[in-house]
């Protein structure tokens, strides 16, 4: 370990020269990524939503900030897609393909809260009985688990030739590599500008699950807390199967944060709730992504990163 290394923190926490893709890249948790990989030097962010004018409204959002970068070209790309419709995602794929060529970071973060269950309230056994079957009578539960688990494993399906593009870009051999003592190859000798012999990043996918999937007092529903349980394991199942092809894969466990989901929860909490006192904010999420994406967080794989404000320190939770 060199120790007298120049570390320069605006190196190690960079999105520079990057191709992203983020799922459910319109509202959120999914804007909020795009923003701070925007300000930090992103090549391409392509978000994709079911709803087109949503992102399209996002994207003006953050490029008429004063904190927007001056580009030459648009770095911010729009794209209708369901998640859950495998000739959708497809499609997408497709698009990408041919502008870009490659996917560094795919960020699964598409998700609906689903069906709300209060289990708390109920004063009697037949009325806890009817708040857990809300949802089974119709489609909510199996809509759930559609958007915030199956289309975890769908979309990283669809995405691992870019992915694996990408791995290629940068110098790395592609294919499957196993055993002891076998290393993946990597040649440094002919790599595009900018990318430097040092930073040997393997392509990522980032799996937003929730504080949710580790809670057993359950606030948002029993579908939300299942699916999001469901996505996290996901996530680690997905790090030991790729190890083997170069593609790496992380979670990423956020507590309340503002989006669609949590507006009606004023964000001020107890010491007993969430002892941060609020809900987080864009210097979380920027801190998080940046670290994980960064040259920084080269050496991540297959971990899960909480960032709850210390809620699952205080209530009851698997974590």
């Amino acid at each position: 370990m060199d120790i007298q290394a120049h570390l320069n923190p605006a190196k190690l926490f960079s999105a520079e020269g990057l191709v992203v893709v983020i799922t459910g890249g319109g509202s959120g948790i999914g804007i909020a990524i795009a923003s701070a990989l925007y300000q930090n030097g992103a090549q391409k962010i392509y978000l994709i939503g079911r709803r087109l004018n949503v992102l399209e409204e996002a994207i003006k959002t953050l490029e008429s900030s004063t904190s927007a970068p001056k580009t030459s070209s648009p770095v911010l790309v729009p794209i209708s897609c369901d998640v859950t419709d495998q000739s959708s995602v497809a499609e997408v794929v497709s698009q990408i393909e041919k502008e870009s060529g490659y996917v560094d970071v795919l960020i699964n973060n598409a998700g609906v809260i689903g069906p709300a269950t209060n289990l708390y309230k109920p004063t009697s056994i037949a009325e806890l009985r009817d708040t857990m079957l809300q949802g089974m009578a119709s489609n909510e539960w199996e809509t759930t688990m559609k958007i915030n688990t199956q289309a975890v494993v769908s979309v990283s399906a669809t995405f691992l030739p870019l992915l694996e593009a990408a791995n290629t870009r940068r110098g790395w051999s592609p294919g499957k590599v196993t055993g002891d003592g076998n290393p993946r190859k990597r040649d440094t000798s002919n790599l595009p500008e900018g990318v430097d012999g040092d930073d040997d990043r393997l392509a990522q996918i980032i799996t937003v699950a929730s504080v949710a999937s580790f809670m057993r007092y359950c606030t948002a529903g029993l579908a939300y807390n299942a699916s999001k349980s469901a996505a996290a394991q996901l996530g680690k199942i997905m790090a030991t199967f790729l190890s083997e092809w170069g593609v790496r894969s992380n979670v990423v466990c956020p507590g309340p944060y503002p989006s669609g989901m949590t507006n009606h929860i004023e964000g001020v909490y107890g010491t007993s709730q969430v002892p941060q006192g609020r809900k987080g904010n864009i210097h979380d999420v920027a801190g998080i992504f940046l670290f994980l994406m960064g040259k920084g967080g080269a050496y991540i794989n297959g971990s899960v990163q909480l960032t709850d404000g210390g809620r699952t320190s205080v209530w009851p939770a698997t974590f």
